[in-house]
């Protein structure tokens, strides 16, 4: 099992730069109606913005009313194309948890590793929701 997961880190590591110096990395933001969690930081509601950087290992700032969370993401494909640029949230009751990043025209993205409180709140069965908010790519 240990195998397993550091396989799959040392592929995400070498995946993942690629995938972001190849999208010139853009800024990505959305008006985040709710307070969030995003690498065990809360966030207040506000303009929130998304920002690849690094060299080597990439990272994503995360910026909202002020506040930053460094997050060092998956890379995702879906099976289809993203109509539109997105943040997508795991909702429990009125507790949100920054999950992942669409890109408009793309079928790669970012997911989010999750953290300890959402690990609490799946193992309690609480019920799930996703809440997906369109952003714009600058």
């Amino acid at each position: 099992m240990k195998k397993q997961a550091a396989t799959l880190l040392v592929l995400t590591l070498l995946v993942v730069p690629g995938f972001v110096s190849a999208q010139s990395r853009r800024v990505i933001q959305a008006q985040v109606p709710f307070e969030f969690i995003v690498n065990g930081h809360i966030l207040p509601a506000g303009e929130c913005s998304v920002e690849a950087r690094g060299d080597g290992i990439t990272y994503l700032l995360v910026s909202s009313g002020g506040h930053d969370a460094f997050v060092l993401p998956n890379a995702t494909e879906s099976s289809t194309v993203s109509a539109a640029a997105a943040l997508v949230f795991h909702r429990y009751g009125d507790r949100y948890f920054l999950s992942g990043i669409r890109r408009q025209g793309d079928r790669r993205g970012f997911g989010f590793p999750m953290g300890k409180a959402e690990k609490e709140l799946r193992a309690q069965n609480a019920a799930e929701s996703d809440v997906t908010l369109l952003a714009s790519a600058k």
